[in-house]
């Protein structure tokens, strides 16, 4: 039973739980200390797409062993996914116990953005030793004193004046070519007669104007159109529904995050029952196939460094390298639902094909 995740109750419940971690420390008259603990309130306050970890521990620990305070990490993401499930196995494979020698504090923004600065100011003001977020939260507003290291799950560059550290390292122009590169060549490979493309995004965000750029450079060398729905101005959905009916593309790309998660799959199942595949980055989307990031052998490297973290490093320290390779999976389920036979050589590229 995790020691410290409070997501609901009063103080005396929280109280209990920590006079019992202290108990396993074999402190027994340590007082309360309310500042130990985050709350969250009711998950019904929050929506569905964020993850929030904390960690506190000794800084000067060499060995896992040798942590004589229980760590603290904080989590901030979208949901609970196999990935955050991965970085909890990897932990564990290290060593660590969550209520013997680690405390996880988590939060979800549940793919509401306008959540993330709240969450974020309500985890750090649990002093945690490390925050690990599968997102790039907003910084300008953290208190320097509140700074603590900051890893993220995520592909970009280290930004902030109160440091992130994404885990893997590559500009935000060469990330959104590669994964618009894959999309587009998994999207003409699935359907070689398709001639007319449509793409889902919003301009208003940097990292999906340079997806849609490449995208159309490369529509255009292989001479097939692409029509560009925008929900930057309007993201009513039933007038983009409209839009894709209007337009009929042969195929549907879903840039990455253009919406909320729940928005995405409304569209993506519209698409589905009109007979329109769609191409995405997230399988759980309803795209018949999904191509990003190995987002599960990124969350393991993030767990082998919270270890070093836990053990002294400094952030700037720790190597994070490039990242890992892409993952490719192809939904027979929704392939068959729109009777689609995905050629040979897309499903020798898959990763996992799902039946």
């Amino acid at each position: 039973m995790p020691a410290c995740r409070i997501l609901r109750g009063s103080v005396n419940e929280a109280e209990k739980t920590h006079r019992w971690l202290l108990f396993l420390q074999g402190d027994r008259n340590a007082n309360f200390d309310p500042q130990k603990f985050v709350w969250l309130g009711s998950l019904s306050s929050y929506a569905d797409d964020g993850y929030l970890m904390l960690v506190n521990a000794n800084h000067q620990a060499k060995t896992v062993a040798d942590l004589r305070k229980p760590g603290v990490t904080a989590t901030l993401g979208a949901d609970s996914t196999n990935v955050w499930d991965t970085f909890h196995r990897r932990l564990k494979e290290l060593g660590y116990v969550e209520g013997r020698n680690l405390i996880l504090e988590r939060r979800w923004s549940h793919g509401y953005e306008d959540r993330l600065p709240t969450l974020l100011a309500e985890v750090l003001g649990a002093k945690p030793d490390v925050l690990i977020t599968s997102m790039l939260p907003p910084t300008s507003r953290i208190d320097p004193a509140q700074c603590v290291p900051i890893l993220a799950i995520a592909v970009w560059e280290p930004y902030g004046s109160c440091r992130v550290f994404p885990v893997a390292r590559m500009s935000q122009a060469a990330s959104a070519r590669e994964v618009s590169a894959a999309h587009f060549r998994l999207a003409r490979t699935a359907v070689p007669d398709a001639s007319r493309f449509a793409v889902l995004t919003d301009s208003d965000r940097p990292f999906l104007v340079e997806y849609v750029r490449e995208l159309g450079a490369a529509a255009a060398a292989a001479g097939v159109a692409l029509h560009v729905l925008d929900v930057s101005g309007d993201p009513d959905l039933g007038r983009l529904a409209s839009a894709i009916t209007r337009e009929a593309p042969d195929v549907l790309i879903v840039g990455p995050g253009f919406m909320r998660p729940d928005s995405r799959r409304q569209i993506v199942r519209f698409a589905t029952s009109r007979g329109i595949p769609s191409i995405g980055s997230y399988v759980a989307d309803g795209v018949v196939i999904a191509a990003d990031y190995d987002w599960t052998r990124l969350a393991r490297r993030t767990a082998d460094l919270v270890d070093q973290l836990l053990k002294g490093a400094k952030p700037a320290d720790l190597s994070m390298g490039a990242p890992i390779r892409f993952e490719v999976i192809v939904d027979g389920r929704v392939a068959k639902a729109l009777g689609l036979t995905i050629p040979e050589s897309v499903l020798s590229q898959a990763d996992r094909v799902l039946n």
